[in-house]
């Protein structure tokens, strides 16, 4: 086995030095980069980490094959990435993005134009055909920063060759230099390092990959703070969002527009009619019950078939719990379903008739429905993809739920 420290003593950790080309074993070239406790070494073609990904040079090449043959069966309007395909493609992503980084601090132009037109690549493949609509823009933060950083590659490229009016055209849609490109054509070194410049700039504004940042609610005073993936936006306080933050603690349970509408007591600007009215627990809180519109909703075909589906699971759920003897899953299970016929008994009478009654519970599903889709789309004016994310996972009706797809499961802070 090989001592590192031998290696490395004829080369000194310096974080403005720390990047080299070398020889591999075999004469190959290869990229080195001195970390403070050993090396990272890259490929200089092909995938960075030399593997071969299904028989092939990378995963994207596989997916372009297997689209390819789709198309050559007419199958391809059905192929798509599932989650798992697209999170492989998103680490190769990250794996080709970081050869990216040193490629630039080594001025290896045309290899840096090729790795950043192989990301965007990339992300027009997963764009077009991830199944998720999550996984379809979860690198599409990176796009505008990646097109700049390939113009300005392929421009020093077409400079170098003496292709100054190509390099000119390049830079004409993507940079917004053109002017400056021409007044300077004659002078390289500024050329270079106003493209160089632009480069730099553009790799520190890419977001992280998977933000290392918690994906959070955080009430502070009127407003919320909201992160998601490397994303923070501020959003003035709504009563959706209170609404929304309710059903994200609490992944795959149901609640009655009810217990939401409850809920917001805390709020100040809650409405005056559902004050302390209603039964307390022993802490003296509000208990989420359907006490506060039973007997008064007149139940259309929609909500009669949720309160089908939702017995129906209970009956499931209650089965279950019985044949593994959970009887606190049981009596949980057993009280909803109970809780559930008193509504029906209070709002169909008989002969299955609706009961001529007050539209309480009709209003409150369309105010909770309204607030938590305005709140949705406020914060994906912000952050696109967390608003993907909520309108695939965020469901409302007379039941509310918050149901991520368990491939793409968050853990949330509050």
């Amino acid at each position: 086995m090989v001592d590192l420290r031998t290696c490395l003593d004829g080369w000194p950790y310096d974080a403005a030095r720390n990047v080299r080309t070398d020889r591999g074993g075999n004469g190959r070239e290869i990229i080195l980069v001195r970390q403070p406790m050993g090396l990272e070494q890259y490929e200089v073609d092909g995938r960075p980490d030399g593997r071969q990904v299904h028989g092939m040079e990378s995963v994207l090449d596989f997916h372009h094959a297997r689209i390819s043959a789709a198309k050559l069966t007419h199958t391809a309007l059905k192929l798509e990435l599932t989650p798992e395909e697209c999170a492989e493609m998103f680490d190769e992503a990250g794996v080709f993005y970081q050869r990216l980084i040193v490629l630039v601090r080594l001025k290896d132009w045309p290899r840096a134009e090729r790795d950043a037109a192989q990301i965007l690549r990339l992300l027009d493949c997963v764009r077009q055909h991830a199944q998720c609509a999550k996984d379809r823009v979860h690198l599409e933060p990176w796009r505008s920063h990646l097109t700049r950083i390939h113009a300005s590659a392929r421009a020093i490229n077409l400079r170098d060759n003496r292709l100054v009016h190509e390099a000119i055209q390049c830079l004409r849609d993507t940079l917004g230099v053109q002017e400056v490109f021409e007044q300077i054509a004659s002078d390289q070194g500024a050329i270079e390092a106003m493209l160089f410049e632009s480069i730099r700039s553009s790799l520190a504004a890419i977001p992280a990959l998977n933000g290392r940042e918690d994906n959070c609610f955080l009430r502070q005073g009127e407003y919320w703070e909201i992160r998601y993936q490397g994303h923070t936006t501020f959003l003035k306080s709504m009563r959706g969002l209170h609404c929304l933050t309710f059903l994200l603690r609490y992944p795959q349970r149901e609640f009655h527009v009810s217990e939401l509408l409850i809920n917001l007591l805390e709020v100040p600007a809650a409405a005056p009619a559902l004050k302390a009215n209603g039964p307390r627990h022993e802490n003296g809180q509000l208990a989420t019950t359907f006490r506060a519109i039973e007997g008064l909703p007149v139940l259309d075909l929609q909500a009669k078939a949720e309160y089908k589906r939702r017995l129906h699971e209970l009956r499931h759920d209650l089965a279950e719990a019985e044949q593994f003897n959970d009887s606190t899953r049981a009596t949980e299970a057993q009280d909803e379903m109970n809780m559930i016929a008193q509504h029906l008994a209070a709002a169909i009478g008989l002969g299955g008739r609706d009961r001529k009654t007050s539209s309480a519970a009709e209003r409150a599903r369309c105010a909770v429905t309204k607030r938590i889709k305005k709140a949705i789309q406020k914060i994906g004016e912000t952050i696109p993809a967390l608003g993907h994310h909520l309108s695939a996972g965020i469901k409302t009706g007379y039941f509310c739920s918050y149901k991520p797809d368990p491939d793409h499961a968050v853990n949330w802070k509050f």
